[in-house]
């Protein structure tokens, strides 16, 4: 993860959008922390670190979710239902599909806030087939309200002391716990390749 701080405020602002639409949109959801990030960079803001507008950050933010979501499902559209079953289940895709039939929308929109499912539910709306209107309305809903409201959680836990430094150790500790599951899955998916051969 980038030391923020060590970007002016506009150029922290790109590292935001563009690590939030690979999280969603390579598929790389689970080794990224966007919670952490954008409450982060939120508390940063808020305390004066990083030098940039809100609404600059907020709208950075909004801006690499959407992207990201929209790359995602752009390449499971592309490579579609035959890829989807070979790099997921049948059963898997068709849970996906069947959940998108009955909840809609909705289903993208409440995604964002579970990592890791926040990386692979575009995807699979795109080999699902979701309509593509549905899922735009989706993933920008979406995104305003978790991506621009994370960072205005953290921009709003800056002005409370207490929260504040517990917050910058609780953003720390995430970091760390979630860098930690994307090494420990890593090490155990080639553990389980080696047994294979």
């Amino acid at each position: 993860m980038p030391d923020l701080l060590a970007f002016p405020g506009p150029v922290a602002c790109l590292v935001v959008l563009v690590l939030l639409a690979v999280e969603s949109g390579l598929l790389v959801g689970v080794l990224l922390p966007g919670d952490s990030l954008l409450f982060g960079a939120g508390l940063l803001v808020g305390t004066g670190r990083i030098d940039v507008p809100i609404a600059v950050l907020a709208a950075s933010a909004w801006l690499g979710a959407v992207l990201g979501d929209a790359l995602g499902y752009s390449i499971g559209r592309w490579l579609g239902r035959p890829w989807g079953h070979r790099g997921w289940s049948r059963r898997f895709v068709d849970a996906a599909e069947r959940m998108y039939a009955r909840h809609g929308w909705f289903a993208v929109v409440i995604c964002r806030w579970f990592p890791g499912v926040r990386a692979v539910v575009p995807t699979l709306a795109g080999v699902g087939r979701m309509h593509l209107v549905a899922f735009a309305l989706a993933n920008a809903t979406g995104a305003l309200l978790w991506a621009v409201g994370m960072v205005l959680l953290g921009y709003a836990a800056a002005a409370v002391p207490q929260v504040r430094d517990v917050a910058l150790w609780a953003m720390a500790v995430s970091i760390a716990l979630t860098v930690a599951y994307g090494i420990a899955a890593a090490v155990r998916g080639r553990q389980a390749n080696t047994s294979l051969t």
